[in-house]
């Protein structure tokens, strides 16, 4: 591993470090009432060297998303080439289906949602950084897919709507099945998937 790959490991190390003492305390303070100083005291660490590794406190409360997402690209690409895109798109949200069922992240989902509606600069920067998610896994999708079918704009329209729909079946499940257990969020995912197959058979393929 070359040293500036090291570096890289450790500077995402130190800012999952920090992103984990800041949720806590957004959980037992509030995050308004957190500063980035509360913050930096915590982790051990200057204000002035928070802001090597994030640009703000909304930074921060973004980063497990920026984490979420990079997984969600990775599971997509870990998946076979010639898989059709919804398979493949379903399958690697299985993993985050489950993760909804751990207790660390439905707090933080209950917090998230908190802080979003009383606080409208929060709420519009995650509408931006969905947007900017939904491209990136598209992006990821398309790549895979032109390099055995024909390109063309309807195709890569579609492609988008594919990511955003099942964007919006995670969201709904999250929102409908807070108190439920996971047998019954894995149901009501894959019930509201099938809702949202595409037609076309090529982008679908076969359920397994």
């Amino acid at each position: 591993m070359s040293k500036s790959t090291l570096r890289e490991v450790s500077r995402q190390a130190m800012r999952q470090r920090i992103g984990e003492i800041a949720e806590d305390l957004f959980v037992s303070r509030g995050y308004d009432a957190t500063t980035v100083e509360d913050i930096a005291r915590e982790a051990g660490i200057s204000e002035r060297t928070f802001f090597r590794y994030f640009a703000s406190k909304a930074e921060v409360l973004f980063l497990r998303f920026e984490v979420d997402t990079h997984g969600l690209a990775e599971a997509i690409e870990a998946r076979p080439p010639d898989e059709a895109p919804w398979l493949t798109l379903r399958h690697a949200l299985e993993s985050a289906l489950e993760n909804l069922d751990q207790e660390s992240v439905a707090k933080r989902a209950a917090l998230f949602r908190k802080i979003t509606e009383t606080a409208p600069q929060i709420l519009a920067q995650y509408f931006a950084r969905v947007h900017a998610s939904q491209q990136e896994l598209c992006e990821v999708l398309w790549t895979r897919w032109k390099v055995e079918h024909q390109v063309d704009a309807d195709t890569r329209v579609i492609f988008r709507a594919l990511v955003s729909s099942v964007f919006a079946v995670l969201n709904e499940v999250e929102l409908a099945t807070q108190e439920r257990p996971l047998a019954e969020r894995r149901r009501m995912f894959r019930e509201a998937l099938d809702a949202v197959r595409p037609a076309r058979e090529d982008l679908a393929g076969k359920p397994n």
